[in-house]
């Protein structure tokens, strides 16, 4: 296996476990207008990281040859530019996470869900479609636009790399809509469990995957430079 189908499979899965977009599916099985709601949200997903790494291949493609110098270059900047981002982000978040924790801890209120969060059951089929655009992992879809564009094979071999990452990155969001939907009596207990613990923890395990694949990223790119 080569090792832009490991960093591929490993994006996929990054894209997978953003928090947030696990925590709107539960939520959303739970709207006043069914579950289409959710398969609703699941498309906009699929669709939105789809098209855009569509878009990202063609454009990147465009400028270099897939497997050349130029474009294994090219995807080592972009990633190391985005390791860098997400680190800095992941960062800024824990100096904001111990400002509210002293804040809290001097006696004002613990933070909650945003309202628009605490509000999902209401939801309208067009903003959940809306929201699934919204809530896709965007820099995991770059950075494997970049792998994908680094393989020496053809675009049937891109193609299936495309398809791998869109399935690993739908995957958690896919797999909470199906237990919803098809068994919600199996699984009603372990989602409840599952809405509990991202409310609890969904900043901590966002801040942890910006660190992780920060670093993952970062170095991965300086190497390729090097």
């Amino acid at each position: 296996m080569s090792a832009e189908v490991v960093t591929v499979v490993v994006l996929g899965l990054g894209c997978a476990a953003n928090p947030w977009g696990i925590m709107i599916a539960v939520l959303l099985l739970d709207a006043r207008r069914g579950h289409g709601i959710v398969w609703t949200y699941v498309v906009a997903w699929v669709t939105a990281i789809s098209v855009v790494l569509a878009v990202l291949l063609s454009s990147l493609g465009a400028l270099f040859a897939a497997g050349s110098d130029d474009a294994s270059s090219a995807a080592s900047i972009i990633e190391l530019v985005l390791g860098v981002a997400l680190l800095t982000w992941g960062v800024v978040r824990i100096r904001q996470a111990r400002q509210e924790a002293g804040t809290t801890s001097a006696g004002a209120p613990a933070r909650e869900l945003p309202r628009w969060l605490r509000a999902i059951e209401n939801l309208s089929y067009p903003a959940a479609f809306l929201l699934g655009i919204y809530s896709a992992t965007y820099p995991f879809v770059i950075a494997a636009s970049t792998e994908i564009l680094k393989a020496d094979g053809g675009s049937g071999e891109m193609a299936a790399l495309a398809l791998l990452f869109v399935a690993l990155g739908s995957s958690s969001v896919v797999l909470v809509a199906a237990l919803g939907t098809f068994a919600p009596d199996r699984s009603g207990a372990y989602l409840a469990r599952m809405r509990m613990w991202l409310t609890l923890h969904n900043r901590a395990v966002i801040t942890a995957i910006l660190l992780v694949f920060g670093v993952s990223l970062a170095v991965r790119g300086a190497s390729g430079l090097a």
